[in-house]
C-alpha cells in the first residue's frame, strides 16, 4: 500500500463506530477519550483517572480555535466535527496543512515548546473538542511511559504522512490528488447518497488547492474534468465520490 493509502486508512479509522452512551458529561468524556488515538494503548482505568484534566467544549463552524502567534499552552482532542490547520504566509495567503476529524488531536507542539504557535486552527464543521493544559498532559505523559510511547508513535506517524504527502505532490497529477483528497474526506465526513458518498464538508476551490498543492484556477478546471469523466459527482454544491473511488 502506498503512503497515501496508509494516510487514508488512518483518517478513516478516526470515526467512532457507535454513538456515545447516555448519561452525564463525565461518562461521555471517558467514552470519547477512550476512542481517541491519544489513548490508544491506555487502560480503561488510566483513562478514567485522567479524565478530570480534560474539559469538553462545543465550537461552531468558523470558530478560530487559536491564531498564529498565540501563546496559550493548550492541547485539543477532536471528539466530533472537523478542524482545519493552516499556516498564514508573509504575503497573507492561507495554506492548509491538515484537516482533522474525530479521534485526532492538535496543538501538541505546546507540550515541548513555549514559543508562539506557527499555525491557525479553524473549525470547519461544528465540533466537540476536549481541551487539556499542556503542562497537565506533559505531567501525565511523564507518569505513564506507555502513553508517552503512544504519543511518540503518533508523532512519528505524522512525519511519515508528511513524507508520503510530499511524494504525492511530487509525482501524482493534480486530478489524482483531488480524487485522493475527496476519498479521504468521504471516509470521515461522507454521507450515503445516490451515486456514491456525498462529502458534506464545505470546501472552496481555494481550500482544495491548499490541500493538494495547486492553484484555485487549476483545481476548478480539474474538478470539472473529473466530473465529466465520472470520477467525481456533484450534488448541488457538494461533491459525491463514486463507489469505485472508495474501494
Amino acid at each position: 500500500m502506498d503512503g497515501l493509502g496508509v494516510a487514508l486508512e488512518r483518517f478513516a479509522a478516526m470515526r467512532p463506530p457507535e454513538p456515545p452512551p447516555s448519561g452525564g458529561d463525565d461518562a461521555n468524556k471517558v467514552w470519547y477519550l477512550r476512542r481517541n488515538r491519544l489513548f490508544l494503548e491506555a487502560t480503561e482505568a488510566g483513562v478514567v483517572s485522567s479524565e478530570h484534566l480534560f474539559t469538553m467544549c462545543e465550537m461552531a463552524r468558523g470558530t478560530r480555535v487559536f491564531d498564529q502567534g498565540d501563546t496559550t499552552r493548550v492541547v485539543y482532542v477532536v471528539k466530533r466535527g472537523a478542524v482545519r490547520i493552516a499556516r498564514e504566509t508573509a504575503d497573507g495567503k492561507d495554506v492548509t496543512v491538515a484537516l482533522l476529524g474525530a479521534g485526532d488531536f492538535f496543538g501538541e507542539e505546546t507540550l515541548f515548546d513555549d514559543r508562539p504557535r506557527t499555525t491557525v486552527a479553524v473549525v470547519m464543521e461544528d465540533a466537540l473538542l476536549c481541551t487539556v493544559k499542556a503542562d497537565d498532559l506533559f505531567a501525565l505523559l511523564s507518569r505513564d511511559p506507555a502513553l508517552a510511547l503512544n504519543v511518540a508513535k503518533l508523532l512519528s506517524g505524522r512525519l511519515d504522512d508528511a513524507r508520503a504527502t510530499m511524494e504525492d505532490l511530487a509525482y501524482a497529477r493534480v486530478g489524482d490528488r483531488i480524487v485522493h483528497l475527496y476519498r479521504k474526506l468521504a471516509a470521515e465526513h461522507g454521507v450515503a447518497a445516490a451515486g456514491g458518498t456525498r462529502v458534506d464538508l464545505r470546501l472552496t476551490h481555494a481550500d482544495v488547492a491548499s490541500l493538494v498543492g495547486s492553484t484555485r484556477e487549476t483545481v476548478s478546471v480539474e474538478i470539472a474534468k473529473l466530473v465529466d469523466a465520472g470520477r467525481l459527482g456533484l450534488d448541488g454544491r457538494a461533491v459525491v465520490v463514486p463507489p469505485e473511488d472508495l474501494s
